[in-house]
């Protein structure tokens, strides 16, 4: 009997010890489990930060490609309106000088003189002026012909 009572309380102390063991496993499994789960949320929140984080990244890097390509196209339309006026420029100078050109010979006394020979039949004191009257053809020259 004692034999009995001793294997009985080797088998409770068995039990008792499988049951401790159990309830160390769950609560190893448990605090496992809660760890990952802990470790799962940390991860979510990382990666919800590095969204943020590319979100936000995009969109400084589209208004900075949108303000630098809106830049590029001004500056080339400024430049394209540059070449204009230089060209505007470098004619109206040709302009200035063909008018500047043609100033000098209109104020030198040989163009005065010219001018007033041909359209005003001026002439110098003491000149005698002829004037040559082409020969009228008579009506009897043109049958004729």
């Amino acid at each position: 009997m004692a034999q009995d009572l001793f294997k009985e309380d080797i088998l409770e102390n068995a039990i008792t010890q499988k049951q401790l063991e159990r309830k160390e496993r769950r609560e190893s499994l448990r605090i496992k489990k809660e760890e990952q789960e802990r470790k799962q949320a940390e991860a979510a929140a990382k990666a919800k930060k590095r969204r943020k984080i590319m979100l936000i990244a995009i969109a400084v890097l589209l208004v900075a490609g949108f303000v630098f390509g809106r830049a590029v196209y001004r500056i080339s339309e400024l430049k394209k309106e540059k070449a204009q006026a230089e060209a505007k420029l470098e004619a109206l100078q040709e302009k200035l000088d063909q008018l500047e050109d043609e100033l000098t010979r209109v104020t030198s006394d040989e163009y005065i003189e010219q001018q007033a020979r041909t359209h005003l039949r001026m002439i110098y004191p003491g000149e005698t002026v002829y004037i040559v009257v082409p020969p009228e053809e008579t009506s009897g020259n043109k049958a004729a012909n």
